[in-house]
């Protein structure tokens, strides 16, 4: 399945005299492509109030195409009262370091108004820590998180489906994977006997943990979340250039195998996995600056494509809207929204997809160690988008696609995004010089250095 859209290799550096790339509509990758990407908000900075001047989240939000919204966030989730007893209303306490953020908190009920208006996925991190960190018990905790359910789907009938408990659960000192299987279970059978139809997921972040997690949890779950981060150590941009063939998502590959081999068989079918947390991050010492640059955004933008060519991978969403000061936001890859709710490098790579996905991955295959793509096409096959990697720091002049559909197409957009190169921190966006369509041959493309191209295409009216 996979071979379908991942891009053939060829010898680094050898760069043929004309490069081919062919989009297969018949082979379908993946349904519901268009309702994959998605982000995590920060409830403690992107209420509109904190920004009077800039143009509203949830138009940010549209024009980035996001599909799902993850509220709160991440570790903040777990130092988060989304209300007090009696639970009537909400009422947003930051806990611990997150009460000395300044701003207005995006409360659940403004939450849940964003994601409509946008037209995404409501997911949910119901918060868990430890007494010692938090200053809540687990009974706490617990009742939290059941009256959370009851406030959603029975006094407001929202109707959210997606909720995870607790945020990357390995990563703070929370419990051993057995243990963490014992309090998600009691989590899930809490919640659920108020809404049996919500799904519930946690967290995990290697073969080992899910070995001793799964075999406990598995009955009480219905996926498993991620936190995919990347870089490790690939210092710069040049790792993308120089490694075409590494697996950029193995992380995602670990846990889905790990449902095979680890959960009991009677659940195995049914768990999925949503990658909660993604970015281009390099988090090892002396490690690729966590700018917020083209580089970046491509590397991120092909991850995403990646996590989409698994169909039993629900969502991605990349980290984040914001972090706690706008003024570094030009400067950090944790922004995808500038001061101005204006998109930056970071919000462009979920853009990339957002604005142009049609509801099926279809087969792309071709390319070389530089040139790689993904395509999709609607539900009627009448409207078709393919998008083009230039990884490399040469552009790419002679370069063609092929269409192998039983439809005739126009050339209906083709946009660029590119710059001075990896380390351009404000890249071009904008509309390119169509490409020639001879019958199934797309001819003339060229693909600027370190870029990606988008080309839309629609059916002629007699195919």
């Amino acid at each position: 399945m996979l071979t379908a859209i991942l891009f053939t290799t060829a010898r680094l550096g050898a760069q043929p005299d004309l490069v081919t790339l062919t989009v297969n509509t018949r082979h379908i990758v993946r349904e519901g492509a268009d309702r994959f990407v998605g982000i995590n908000l920060n409830y403690l900075r992107d209420h509109d109030a904190n920004r009077p001047v800039a143009r509203p989240l949830d138009a940010a939000l549209a024009d980035m195409g996001a599909r799902w919204l993850r509220y709160p966030g991440g570790a903040k989730s777990d130092f988060y009262r989304w209300s007090e007893p009696p639970y009537s209303r909400p009422l947003p306490v930051s806990l611990g370091w997150y009460g000395g953020v300044k701003g207005q908190r995006m409360d659940f009920d403004q939450y849940v108004a964003c994601t409509r208006k946008v037209g995404a996925e409501a997911y949910i991190v119901v918060g868990y820590s430890t007494e010692k960190a938090s200053g809540l018990t687990e009974t706490q905790w617990l009742e939290s998180a059941a009256a959370w359910v009851q406030y959603a789907n029975k006094v407001k009938k929202y109707g959210v489906r997606y909720w995870e408990i607790g945020n990357e659960n390995w990563n703070s000192d929370k419990g051993t994977p057995e243990e963490m299987a014992r309090i998600v279970m009691a989590f899930s059978r809490a919640m659920k006997a108020v809404d049996p139809t919500i799904k519930i997921g946690a967290s995990g972040n290697s073969e080992s943990w899910w070995k001793r997690f799964l075999p406990g949890a598995a009955s009480s779950l219905d996926f498993l979340t991620l936190s995919v981060y990347n870089c490790w150590d690939w210092k710069g941009y040049e790792h993308f250039v120089s490694h075409p063939n590494e697996n950029t998502v193995r992380d995602v590959d670990v846990a889905l195998a790990a449902i095979g081999r680890n959960a009991p068989a009677a659940d195995r079918a049914r768990l999925q996995v949503i990658v909660a947390e993604t970015n281009s991050k390099d988090y090892s010492e002396n490690g690729w600056p966590g700018t917020n640059t083209l580089g970046h955004t491509l590397v991120t933008f092909d991850t995403l494509g990646q996590m989409m060519a698994r169909p039993n991978v629900l969502s991605a969403m990349v980290w984040t809207t914001r972090w706690v000061s706008d003024a570094e936001a030009a400067h950090s890859q944790w922004y995808s929204l500038g001061p101005t709710n204006a998109l930056l490098p970071t919000g462009r790579a979920v853009a990339l997809w957002g604005q142009f996905v049609q509801k099926k991955m279809v087969g792309m295959t071709g390319g070389n160690a530089q040139i790689s793509g993904y395509a999709s096409c609607s539900e009627d096959g009448k409207s078709l988008a393919i998008w083009i990697v230039n990884r490399s720091y040469q552009s790419v002049n002679s370069l063609q696609v092929e269409i192998d559909s039983p439809r005739d197409f126009s050339v209906a957009g083709t946009y660029c995004l590119s710059g001075t190169g990896p380390e351009d921190a404000s890249p071009n966006w904008g509309k390119a010089v169509k490409p020639s369509l001879q019958g199934k041959h797309l001819t003339g493309l060229t693909c600027p250095a370190v870029s990606v191209t988008v080309i839309t295409l629609h059916a002629k009216h007699d195919s």
